[in-house]
């Protein structure tokens, strides 16, 4: 029989052997971004999956960027040059926010080997029920916005291309959101799936493409006659700034990204790698719009474009609408997956009834708001000062406060941390007011087109 004291000592061997082996497969170099974790593991080493660093940054890019890419030339109408300066403050705070994530996730995943919904395990390990409760309300609210305003951009893209293509006006917006939306129930019940990487890789190669198209059909068209600059208010300052917290936004996905990941201490490099290809692409089209149509430009850049150029209109409006129901689906399906979890659905079953029955309620659901709110830059707008603010810039960094490790650097990071936390608050606060003003404001028109 062994002594109490010699269980101790072989208790502690185990912890040390445990944590030797965890630093072994983070392996990094000491300083700012460190990596430790903060407690053993469970004796089960973590899941990790098989995709790259440049696979992972092609995931993050095709889950947001379609979306950005046609609200971006008014978001920038909005705020004037200086809204260049505020899409760099947006991509800097995300980026460290986006670190800073990534970093709590290695920090407590040896807690959870075989966790399903990392971002919620970081906030229950930080603050318990209340951390995980924010971040699922935070998460399921983006995600089913993300869903919505890209359904609105393939409807309003079919609709446009029937009338310019065929001038057909009989299939009015509303019709086209009903026949978008049961083409993005066939794509959520046979094309998701977790191990497929044709509909990420496949959804940013489309948005570089368009985004080449757009820029092309911006100079065809050409300055109209009466143009003339947007006059910068405080109100639609602001909202700009909501839909640039959109375009930047995802966070709520990216643990689930690095913990797909083969290296995922290498998560990092996926999302500086990401949101350079965004800026890159939102430059260049948004200044574009910005210089050509000014107070002219529409909330979906594509409607600025003469139509007159039938074909280009043709290729730009149908790979939109691609584009959109890919990313639709990536928005989606961790929704779906997450009810069919709660209400015991087998996630093998393609054709089980609660499955179908999940999926077809949660497109039901998208319909209703799209119908309701027949605008995505509404959307936009919307949700990135309310969700995606706080999942981007409120709550990695109120949870890398509560799991950092204490090194010489913690100071520092503390100070960083509150500083996003500072930022994030005042803007949601803005960005949230300014939005929901507008939203009231373009409901009580009497119509609300949906390329206005």
């Amino acid at each position: 029989m062994t002594s109490p004291k010699s269980e101790t000592i072989m208790l502690k061997k185990q912890h040390v052997q445990l944590n030797d082996s965890s630093e072994s497969e983070m392996e990094d170099t000491d300083g700012f971004f460190q990596i430790v974790p903060l407690l053993p593991g469970k004796g089960s080493s973590p899941d990790t999956g098989k995709a790259g660093m440049f696979v992972i940054a092609l995931y993050i890019v095709g889950e947001m960027t379609g979306s950005g890419i046609l609200g971006v030339p008014q978001a920038l109408a909005y705020a004037g040059y200086s809204g260049i300066a505020l899409m760099l403050l947006c991509v800097a705070v995300a980026s460290y926010t986006g670190l800073t994530l990534s970093r709590n996730w290695m920090h407590v995943r040896d807690q959870y080997p075989r966790c399903a919904k990392p971002y919620q395990c970081i906030g229950y390990s930080a603050f318990g029920k209340p951390g995980e409760i924010s971040v699922q309300v935070c998460a399921t609210v983006t995600l089913v916005g993300g869903c919505c305003a890209y359904v609105l951009i393939a409807a309003q893209s079919l609709s446009r291309f029937l009338f310019v293509e065929f001038e057909v006006e009989s299939v009015g917006y509303r019709s086209c959101v009903v026949i978008m939306a049961l083409v993005f129930l066939i794509v959520l019940i046979f094309g998701a799936g977790g191990d497929s990487m044709l509909v990420p890789v496949m959804a940013t190669l489309l948005s570089i493409v368009f985004t080449v198209l757009i820029i092309w059909g911006i100079v065809q068209t050409g300055k109209p006659k009466n143009y003339s600059p947007y006059k910068v208010s405080a109100k639609s300052w602001f909202l700009s700034f909501g839909k640039f917290l959109f375009a930047f936004g995802g966070h709520s996905a990216f643990p689930n990204f690095q913990k797909e990941m083969k290296k995922p201490r290498n998560f990092p490099g996926s999302i500086l790698m990401a949101f350079t290809i965004k800026l890159s692409l939102y430059i260049p089209v948004g200044v574009m719009g910005m210089l050509f149509f000014g107070e002219l430009v529409k909330p979906n850049i594509l409607n600025n474009i003469d139509p007159q150029f039938r074909v280009l209109n043709a290729c730009i409006l149908l790979l939109v609408a691609v584009q959109a129901i890919m990313s639709a689906t990536i928005l989606g399906n961790p929704v779906a997956e997450m009810v069919e979890d709660a209400v015991g659905a087998p996630l093998k079953k393609l054709f089980n009834w609660k499955r179908l029955a999940v999926r077809l309620g949660f497109v039901a659901l998208t319909v209703v708001i799209c119908e309701a709110i027949p605008r995505f830059d509404l959307i936009m707008a919307l949700i990135g000062g309310t969700t995606i603010n706080t999942a981007v810039f409120i709550l990695p960094s109120l949870f890398h406060i509560k799991l950092a490790k204490k090194d010489a650097w913690i100071y520092f990071k503390y100070t960083l941390d509150v500083l996003s936390v500072t930022f994030g608050v005042v803007a949601g606060f803005v960005c949230t007011f300014a939005s929901i003003s507008h939203i009231v404001e373009e409901l009580s028109k009497s119509s609300l087109p949906a390329f206005s």
